[in-house]
């Protein structure tokens, strides 16, 4: 069974009966802190899960050679217990160390597409379709970005050739650049849907990412996660996903 614990509005786990004892005998959690399993609905005392078995003594961390010769659980690095009071790790034992998503600011992402008019905008939708890609062979939003930009792309070019001959809008422009709008969102939704199933399964920190969050904000919102999972591989803290 798993147990999640509550410190203040953060929430983090999922750890194991064994992990919880490890850092309450590290000093990480105390028994005063909220925790609940998979199936239960109300938070209570740790003190009430951990009752009366008894709680091993911290063992000396090992040397770990693939950390670059650090000391395995010390320091910030992935598997960590902080000292009570700073930010707990989220600790995922069964954790693939996969590759580390394009780390970028959103707003940097969202001031590089104003000022590029929009061009931008649509590289680095592209960025992060060939990430998911990189982690789902089977995803297919690369493919539905690529179909959207062709579409938007197709659509003005005529529109140009059609100012330029009549004097007037084509009607194409209209249809083709619905179509390009219908396939931005399908593209934008595979790659939301894509990586909480990554996120769930392969590397399990239980990833949600909002769907009216993404509706509304798309690549920007989605950069915001990008960023997230990026610094919890390089500190190994998940920082709270804010929406």
């Amino acid at each position: 069974m798993k147990y999640y614990i509550q410190r203040d509005v953060n929430e983090y786990g999922p750890y194991t009966l064994a992990d919880l004892q490890r850092y309450i005998a590290q000093g990480s959690i105390v028994l005063t802190d909220l925790t609940r399993s998979e199936g239960m609905t109300e938070w209570v005392p740790v003190s009430q899960v951990i009752g009366n078995i008894p709680i091993p003594v911290a063992a000396p961390p090992a040397q770990n050679p693939g950390y670059g010769g650090a000391m395995y659980g010390s320091g910030p690095a992935y598997g960590t217990a902080p000292a009570y009071g700073s930010p707990m790790p989220m600790y995922t034992p069964a954790m693939v160390m996969g590759p580390v998503p394009p780390d970028f600011h959103w707003a940097l992402v969202l001031l590089l597409a104003v000022v590029t008019c929009g061009l931008f905008g649509w590289a680095w939708l592209f960025v992060q379709a060939a990430y998911v890609r990189k982690i789902d062979s089977e995803s297919h939003g690369v493919l539905f970005s690529v179909l959207s930009f062709l579409s938007f792309f197709v659509g003005w070019f005529i529109n140009v050739i059609s100012r330029a001959t009549d004097g007037e809008y084509s009607p194409w422009f209209g249809v083709l650049a619905f179509v390009g709008f219908i396939l931005l969102l399908v593209a934008i939704f595979q790659i939301r849907s894509d990586l909480e199933d990554y996120y769930t399964i392969a590397e399990p920190i239980h990833l949600k990412v909002s769907g009216v969050m993404t509706f509304f904000f798309g690549i920007l919102y989605l950069q915001h996660h990008f960023t997230r999972i990026a610094m919890w591989k390089k500190t190994g803290v998940l920082e709270p996903r804010g929406a």
